[in-house]
C-alpha cells in the first residue's frame, strides 16, 4: 500500500479539494440516467461533454477562485502559525521531528504488506509453542 496520492499526503492539497472533487464526482452522477443504456462509446462521448463544461464553467470563474483561495491560504497561514508554534513548543517538537515522522510514515507505508522472512519464522514458531503447550 502506497501513500503516494494519498490526500493527506500530497503537499498543498487542502480540505476544499477535496470537497470539489466531491461535488465533481457526485454531480457527474447525472449522467447514469442518461448513458445507463447507451454503448459504450456513446457513454465515453457524454462523460467527455459533461467534464468539457465543467472545466468551461471552473475556467470563467478561475480568478475569482483564486483570490479566495490565496486570502484563505494567508489567513491560514497568519492565524495557525503561531498555534502550531506553541504546541511543537509545549511538546518539545522541532521541525526536523516533523519531517523525519514524514520520511518514516511514508516508508511504513510503503512496505506495508511485505513481510519480512524472519516475522513469518516467528510468527511460525510462537504458533508450535501454542500448539505444544495445548498438546501437553
Amino acid at each position: 500500500m502506497s501513500t503516494k496520492n494519498h490526500q493527506n499526503i500530497i503537499e498543498g492539497i487542502g480540505i476544499k479539494d477535496l470537497k470539489t472533487l466531491k461535488r465533481v464526482f457526485s454531480s457527474s452522477n447525472q449522467l447514469a440516467p442518461i448513458i445507463q443504456y447507451a454503448t459504450a462509446f456513446r457513454q465515453r462521448v457524454f462523460i467527455d461533454m459533461f467534464f468539457k463544461q465543467w472545466d468551461e464553467e471552473k475556467y470563467q470563474n478561475l480568478g475569482t477562485m483564486l483570490l479566495k483561495n490565496y486570502l484563505q491560504a494567508l489567513g491560514i497561514i497568519e492565524n495557525e502559525s503561531m498555534l502550531l508554534l506553541e504546541a511543537m513548543k509545549s511538546l518539545n517538537i522541532q521541525d526536523g521531528d516533523i519531517k523525519q515522522w514524514h520520511a518514516e510514515q511514508v516508508e511504513y507505508f510503503a512496505s506495508l504488506g511485505n513481510e519480512q522472512d524472519w516475522d513469518v519464522h516467528v510468527v511460525a514458531y510462537v504458533e508450535l509453542l501454542q500448539e505444544l503447550q495445548n498438546i501437553e
